[in-house]
């Protein structure tokens, strides 16, 4: 049995531009995407997921792998599976500016190191709710909803040039302004109430000035934070499962589903 080279080059193509989509998911993705997971990891399971869904998918299109069309056609494979997973990512960083404006309100923004996953320093009341958010991620299943929405988006947003269907990126855009809604209304409730704090002591300065409002404000405001906080990580299920609920609709919406 002998094969031709075109006939070769058509059986890469049926598995390269999936796997295009699923490793660029997979490279931005909430956990998989971190510096943490080995590239080598990433690519075996993008690999591994591509073998399982390419029986199932549409025929892909009569283009050359190499050629300027399938050039371009692989370019928006890389786009389309970028776009799904930075959105779970901005699901994420929600937590992270909550936990930032938290700890610098209560004083405990001096508390920061550097962050393993990104790389970057961050405060610790950030890293704790990314670290009980990842948590939350996977026992919800989210890395399995998203490996199944870019299932779905082959249907969706099809591998070819003719009559191409671009996604609608303008929600990755408009999801910035939930990003901030998000991450303040998770903490405008600390904000509010340190903010009456402040101002009590503000008040108290002025009628006894002999007080010293370094000395006694700074340890009663700290305490408070940290009694404020407790109060909030009680509540990050709920915070967290509304901005997942946003982020999944963002997802559907990106690839123009009503799902």
């Amino acid at each position: 049995m002998s094969f031709s080279v075109d006939q070769l080059l058509d059986w890469i193509a049926a598995y390269a531009w999936p796997f295009v989509r699923i490793g660029a998911m997979l490279t931005a993705m909430v956990a998989f995407g971190t510096k943490l997971v080995p590239n080598r990891v990433k690519t075996l399971l993008a690999l591994a997921i591509c073998i399982v869904v390419v029986p199932t998918l549409p025929a892909m299109p009569a283009e050359a792998l190499f050629s300027v069309k399938g050039m371009v056609i692989t370019a928006l494979q890389a786009i389309v599976g970028l776009g799904i997973g930075f959105i779970s990512i901005m699901v994420m960083q929600i937590m992270t500016m909550g936990g930032s404006v938290i700890a610098m309100q209560s004083s405990l923004g001096f508390a920061a190191m550097v962050d393993p996953v990104s790389g970057q320093q961050s405060p610790v009341v950030a890293q704790l709710f990314i670290m009980l958010s990842t948590l939350l991620f996977f026992a919800m299943d989210g890395h399995l909803w998203l490996i199944r929405m870019v299932h779905m988006s082959f249907f969706l947003v099809p591998v070819g040039v003719d009559g191409i269907k671009m996604p609608n990126f303008q929600v990755i855009m408009s999801f910035g302004s939930t990003l901030f809604a998000g991450g303040l209304g998770m903490a405008i409730a600390e904000v509010i109430a340190l903010l009456m704090i402040n101002i009590t002591f503000g008040y108290m300065t002025r009628a006894a000035p002999q007080l010293n409002i370094f000395t006694i404000g700074f340890p009663i405001i700290m305490l408070s934070g940290l009694l404020f906080l407790w109060v909030t990580a009680a509540s990050l299920l709920d915070h967290f499962i509304i901005a997942w609920q946003q982020g999944q609709s963002a997802v559907c919406e990106l690839l123009g589903s009503h799902c």
